[in-house]
């Protein structure tokens, strides 16, 4: 069956009779990510909701005010997805999410002319595509794509966009020698009786179940993001199409102007004024891992100095970096101190660093507490814990842990 979403691509409102309600706990599929669903799948005697298929997302829409949430192929049928039951034999009138759909049009119609171009002038055969909710991509056959073909390739398209370069529909039966001349990608098995061929001018001719523009304009622009490896030796070239493009370039555009209100500076400095930054900021972490070992090793001399020597030292700087507690480690070892030392993440308050090191029966005694206290992972390793604290709000409970242990020990 060929839907009428199929026959007119543009049209955004129709009504149609309800022939089947079933409850259903189908799940919801959006751009790859599933959820649960407990509703209704109601077929229609026809349906301008396209049903995943082809590589293009469902739409979602209205049936007399009730939300579709998915709309899916069985056979040659359309089961809509909704919350609430419909009558069998009302007439509903549907109206369609067009933002959704017409983005849903101008990649996948993109996508078709993509291919087309780089298969018939590059060699680079399209093995399967993927329309996601920001950007899509196609696979190509190739291990690597140069940066020159893909900028080759983005011109060619939007040259041919420029052009206006109609698209039309062909319907034939599965037996049509006109099929012989049309690619096929990904093409559903329940499609395979009325068979749909996209026709791009003289460019391409490729089977398709998916809603189409009519006319390259409509694609606006094409704009390719680069190619990355894929699965099993292919490269997967990402890419957008017509309002994408706009909606991305007013997302990099804001990003640029919040940065020239942070950084001062026009935006044509940016690079270099943040390649500066960069620079002052590895001089000053430098300096400030000098000055930090040098507390450090003060602070080991401050506890080597104290008399009598202390039993323990505990020891929590928010600031400390790893090279502060290792180098507190390093300098109190074989002194026979226990030593409990703890640091917060930089961006992870609640979280941290800690490290425990002394005699056995000291660790043994309080090592296992303090964990358990400070949602700690790690093990212990000649002598020494290392690990992470997953909350540091007990931090003050192990102080009082650690004091009372050897208050009790004297």
């Amino acid at each position: 069956m060929v839907f009428k979403c199929q026959e007119d691509s543009f049209l955004k409102e129709f009504t149609s009779k309800v022939v089947k309600c079933e409850e259903t706990k189908e799940p919801i599929v959006e751009y790859g990510k599933i959820t649960n669903f407990e509703g209704y799948q109601i077929t229609l005697e026809n349906t301008i909701l396209f049903p995943a298929g082809g590589g293009q997302p469902h739409d979602l829409g209205w049936l007399n005010g009730t939300e579709v949430l998915q709309v899916l192929r069985k056979g040659d049928e359309a089961l809509h997805f909704t919350k609430e039951p419909l009558q069998i034999g009302t007439e509903v009138s549907q109206k369609i999410n067009w933002d959704r759909r017409f983005d849903h049009m101008q990649q996948h119609s993109g996508q078709h002319l993509l291919s087309a171009i780089l298969e018939k002038e590059y060699n680079l055969p399209t093995t399967s595509w993927w329309l996601g909710a920001e950007e899509s991509y196609v696979e190509l056959e190739s291990v690597k794509v140069s940066s020159e073909i893909i900028q080759a390739a983005e011109n060619r398209c939007n040259t041919l966009i420029r052009d206006a370069i109609p698209v039309n529909v062909k319907i034939c039966k599965a037996n049509d020698p006109a099929l012989d001349k049309a690619h096929t990608r990904g093409l559903p098995e329940d499609c395979m009786d009325t068979i749909r061929i996209i026709c791009i001018g003289n460019i391409d001719e490729n089977m398709c179940c998916g809603t189409h523009v009519t006319n390259l304009s409509q694609l606006q622009v094409i704009k390719l993001l680069g190619a990355e490896p894929g699965k099993k030796g292919k490269t997967n070239l990402r890419f957008l199409v017509g309002n994408r493009v706009t909606k991305t370039f007013q997302t990099m555009l804001d990003r640029e102007r919040a940065m020239t209100g942070l950084l001062k500076n026009e935006a044509s400095k940016h690079e270099e004024l943040v390649q500066k930054l960069q620079r002052n900021l590895k001089v000053t972490n430098k300096n400030l891992q000098n000055v930090l070992l040098e507390l450090a090793q003060l602070e080991v001399e401050k506890v080597k100095n104290t008399q009598p020597k202390p039993q323990f030292v505990f020891m929590f700087k928010k600031e400390a970096t790893p090279d502060f507690n290792r180098a507190i480690c390093k300098g109190l070892d074989g002194e026979g101190i226990f030593i409990f030392l703890a640091s917060e993440e930089p961006d992870k308050p609640k979280e941290g660093q800690i490290i425990i090191q002394g005699p056995e029966e000291h660790c043994s005694a309080l090592g296992n507490q303090i964990t358990e206290l400070l949602k700690g992972k790690g093990a212990f390793k000649n002598g020494k814990f290392q690990g992470k604290a997953g909350d540091l709000g007990g931090i003050n409970k192990c102080k009082k842990l650690i004091e009372e242990y050897f208050n009790k020990s004297e």
